[in-house]
């Protein structure tokens, strides 16, 4: 099945109620290949997370806010929904109990038992899926702060395990954080695909190809063993948020003893260790010199010569000049005018667009380095702008500030903050569709969770948690303003920042800051100019002094 009509005619020929979809490969992973994502193959809809319901007469797309706009525009034969309605849709599906055909390899076991679907017809829709052998490597503890047994101590005190039973870990981040593991194959997420067994001391890694490294306490296995090990488990231990619905019936199949956890992992790789903390702060550094230069061309260069994609390319050329840098950690978002109000909009996927004098550019960018993972925001001015604009831009950064100001107390969610950096924005009747942060992985997904900042999180903020701090707002069809900075929550919980990214002056209008709000802008951008002005050449460094100047 290759297309939509493939897929109907199939359903019908079977008496098949519905099929559903996902955008999801074997390990569930947030950024997948083109190849392996099905749901780009049917729809042609490239964002990061979507579902599809095809039905005999008709067919619905789920996406979040961040691509409402994104799927009208790239889908001309699916109904577009908001993701929120899919699970009242799927119950309704469920209560026919006619069947419905998936590929039970691209859907965890969770979604399948929040969904109460039951009666299923099954295909593989990843039948030409050849992936390549992958460039693994070892973080060392200079790089990851913990070797490998004291993380598996970590784990144990969390764990119930008696001798031969085993903890099956199928989530390849949470496996990263436990191995120390890292690919720079991929071009996005650093993570090795694989799935792993903790069995008392040891982490079985199973991957397609063999892996040639030692490591104490790991042994590596090729795929094709890991069934057999499964099996010889007197009990398994797993997350179903993780398990895939093909492995979760395999388990149930031969009748293997399993118990559902909580993945410990999640958390503890959430809160980085002083090693990651400092390491961090080096790759924002060298990410701060890399946007520096980036913003010294744009600003002096002819616009009508520079695209969106030259955008794209050009931060590459600068960040390519370091020696870590291992690649980006997410498509660069390079949106200049109405295309900024896609959020997640790539210029790859539109029409080729030159940028203008006086317009405004949306330029979301992140890096993985040896050091860590990136990803920060800033909406470019190139001219003049209207007070109108300027208004909303201040209160972004006033909504930015609201949160790197504000005490954290025990036991608070990522909802209250979603409130406190909001509330500003909401007292003039503005807001956003998407979440207001995300928890970032150290050499890994740039989209970690725990924890989330978003309207309905439940994670508890803790000490050690990076966080991305993003409000926005897109005018459709008009422009959108979105600023971004990384931050940690230190042992006094206050965040501290860690991007390294001057704001535009030209853009905040100073009768709206506070004496608190103006003071952290200005000690904001001394620090900038402090630790970054000596990698640059004289015409570099006036650039960003200008840039930097204080705000009265």
């Amino acid at each position: 099945m290759i297309n939509l009509n493939n897929i109907r005619n199939f359903i019908k020929k079977k008496g098949i109620y519905a099929c559903l979809i996902s955008k999801n490969n074997q390990f569930l992973n947030e950024i997948t290949e083109t190849r392996e994502n099905f749901l780009y193959k049917i729809t042609k809809f490239t964002g990061s997370l979507g579902y599809a319901i095809i039905f005999q007469d008709k067919q619905y797309l789920y996406v979040d806010g961040r691509y409402h706009q994104q799927a009208r525009i790239q889908v001309k034969k699916f109904i577009i929904k908001d993701i929120s309605k899919m699970k009242d849709d799927l119950l309704k599906i469920g209560k026919t109990k006619k069947k419905i055909l998936i590929d039970p390899k691209t859907f965890s076991y969770g979604f399948i038992k929040s969904s109460k679907l039951k009666n299923f017809i099954f295909f593989n829709s990843l039948k030409n899926n050849n992936r390549k052998k992958e460039n693994v490597f070892y973080l060392t503890k200079n790089f990851s702060g913990c070797e490998v047994d004291e993380k598996i101590k970590q784990l144990k005190k969390r764990l119930s395990l008696k001798r031969n039973e085993a903890f099956l870990i199928t989530s390849p981040e949470n496996i990263g954080w436990l191995s120390n593991i890292r690919s720079k194959s991929k071009n996005f997420s650093k993570i090795l695909n694989c799935n792993a067994l903790l069995i008392n001391n040891k982490i079985f890694i199973f991957n397609k190809y063999q892996i040639n490294l030692k490591i104490k306490n790991i042994e590596f296995k090729i795929s094709s063993e890991f069934k057999n090990t499964l099996f010889k488990c007197s009990k398994i231990y797993f997350d179903k948020k993780y398990i895939s619905f093909y492995y979760f019936n395999l388990i149930l199949r031969k009748k293997i003893k399993f118990n559902f956890i909580s993945d410990p992992i999640d958390q503890l790789k959430s809160i980085k260790n002083e090693t990651e903390i400092a390491n961090l702060k080096i790759a924002h550094l060298f990410d701060g010199i890399a946007y520096t230069k980036f913003l010294f061309w744009i600003k002096n260069h002819n616009l009508n010569k520079i695209c969106e994609k030259s955008c794209q390319k050009k931060i590459e050329f600068f960040k390519k000049k370091n020696k870590y840098y291992l690649g980006p950690s997410f498509e660069t978002i390079s949106a200049t005018e109405k295309n900024a109000s896609i959020i997640h909009y790539n210029a790859k996927d539109f029409v080729k667009t030159y940028l203008k004098k006086n317009h405004l550019l949306l330029f979301d960018s992140g890096s993985q380095y040896f050091f860590g993972t990136t990803d920060m925001t800033r909406t470019i001015t190139l001219g003049k702008q209207s007070h109108y604009r300027k208004k909303i831009y201040t209160l972004i950064l006033k909504s930015q500030i609201g949160l790197m100001t504000f005490k954290i107390k025990k036991g608070m969610t990522g909802k209250n903050l979603d409130h406190v950096v909001r509330s500003k924005l909401a007292k003039v009747g503005l807001d956003y569709n998407h979440g207001t942060g995300h928890g970032v992985g150290y050499l890994s997904n740039v989209h970690e969770a725990p924890p989330s900042v978003s309207k309905l999180s439940k994670d508890k903020i803790c000490p050690g948690q990076v966080i991305s701090n993003e409000p926005g707002f897109y005018k459709k069809g008009m422009f959108g303003i979105r600023l971004e900075n990384l931050i940690y929550l230190k042992d006094n919980r206050i965040f501290d920042n860690l991007t390294l990214v001057p704001f535009e002056n030209s853009m905040i209008i100073g009768s709206m800051l506070t004496k608190i709000e103006r003071d952290w802008i200005n000690n904001y951008h001394e620090e900038i100019y402090l630790k970054i002005h000596r990698f640059l050449n004289n015409k570099e460094k006036k650039f960003l002094k200008k840039y930097c100047l204080k705000i009265n």
